[in-house]
């Protein structure tokens, strides 16, 4: 009788297990421990990757991780798999550093990335299920880097301050992808806004109108309006080029954005005031009574290369009532655009900015449509400063928003 207890017990224990067996096998693999990993793509003869990754595995493997090193430079099948996953990746040359650390798949180091950063992001994704990221560092003097670059999976690219945590970083993706998709038209209107310029037109104006006194040709007309144009034309957009460069060499692109943001606001403050206060403060920024009296006798002269020089310093002296403008252009640019495509876009916005002129010259043929608009742009002046005044306190908003 025993025996067939003992019997039937193993058999009860028998079936209980195989149940349990069968149970477990039922489970989903979502249920299943995780092993979190990494994947470290290096150079060995890089004596400055030593420090940093020796850190960063002792931060790795304190957080749970299995390290995995795989050397590409002596070893052609890691080399092979490093550009394989590149290529499936599709990671940009520009976000390719020297060395590349691959976490769980999804989160893609490149280069010397602080441990710092990666503390907060380990905080807020507890579990290491990471959204595809790549985070690019590639200075080796960690200490001395100012910022880095976080594309995510929608390939947003963002670029950041060194103190920003990468999250605050991707938050600025949306305003930077923004800028890249809006670039085109802000420089287009910015341009053109920027040329309806009292200091530039009335200039003009009063050229022609002269010119038409003393009885000139309308070839001449042309040829001297044309030289003047294009002597605006060549101060702007020196003095963009001079700028431009200064943001290039600038460690925070977006601080000139900042200072043309302050500029265009307090530009287009100045705009109003002078609205409201037209009848108890003459306020002005335009040219400076000291080179009217040049500006006068060059006109006198009537010659294509006086024009010229009228239209360099017209466009040198006018410069302050555009530079907030200008200054807030070029900080954007260099957020998103390379060299190239900047210098291009300066180029574009320049001959924007003088198409009304442009436009006024096309119309100089008729001496009655001149007179006409001399009379129109002398009436209607405070309007146009009650308008820029408006349109510069939006624009200085928008910028800020991009900038900050």
């Amino acid at each position: 009788m025993a025996k067939i207890n003992s019997k039937n017990r193993c058999k009860t224990i028998f079936g209980l297990v195989a149940i349990l067996l069968f149970s477990l096998s039922l489970v989903p693999a979502s249920f299943a421990v995780k092993e979190n990993k990494v994947i470290i793509y290096q150079n060995e003869a890089c004596g400055h990757c030593l420090p940093y990754l020796l850190e960063l595995n002792n931060f790795l493997i304190d957080a749970g991780f299995k390290i995995e090193d795989k050397e590409v430079i002596n070893n052609v099948e890691n080399r092979k798999e490093l550009i394989a996953f590149i290529e499936k990746n599709q990671i940009p040359r520009e976000l390719q550093g020297h060395m590349m650390i691959v976490i769980n798949d999804n989160l893609i180091l490149q280069g010397h990335v602080p441990i710092k950063l990666l503390e907060e992001y380990l905080l807020k994704y507890p579990t290491f299920d990471f959204p595809y990221t790549i985070i690019y560092q590639d200075s080796m003097e960690i200490e001395s880097a100012k910022t880095y670059r976080v594309m995510n999976e929608k390939k947003e690219v963002a670029d950041c301050d060194i103190t920003q945590t990468i999250a605050e970083c991707q938050q600025n993706s949306k305003k930077q992808e923004f800028v890249s998709k809006s670039l085109f038209l802000f420089v287009l209107i910015n341009g053109l806004l920027a040329g309806i310029h009292p200091c530039t037109i009335s200039v003009l104006l009063f050229f022609i109108a002269f010119l038409f006194t003393i009885r000139k040709s309308k070839s001449k007309i042309f040829a001297v309006g044309a030289a003047f144009i294009t002597g605006v034309f060549i101060a702007y957009f020196f003095i963009g080029l001079g700028l431009f460069k200064a943001v290039v060499f600038s460690t925070s692109p977006h601080l000139a954005a900042k200072i043309g943001a302050l500029l265009i606001t307090a530009l287009g403050l100045f705009n109003l005031l002078s609205y409201f206060m037209h009848d108890k403060v003459k306020l002005s920024l335009g040219l400076p009574k000291f080179i009217k009296p040049k500006i006068i006798e060059l006109i006198h002269n009537a010659s294509v290369p006086a024009a010229l020089i009228v239209g360099i310093l017209v466009g040198i002296c006018s410069f302050g009532c555009t530079a907030g403008i200008y200054i807030s252009i070029l900080g954007l640019l260099l957020t998103k655009a390379t060299y190239a495509k900047g210098f291009a876009y300066l180029l574009m916005y320049n001959i924007l900015f003088i198409l009304p002129l442009i436009a006024i010259l096309l119309a100089s043929s008729n001496k009655a449509v001149i007179e006409r608009m001399e009379r129109l742009e002398a009436s209607e002046k405070r309007w146009i400063k009650l308008i820029a005044g408006i349109v510069m306190l939006i624009m200085a908003a928008i910028i800020a928003y991009i900038a900050w």
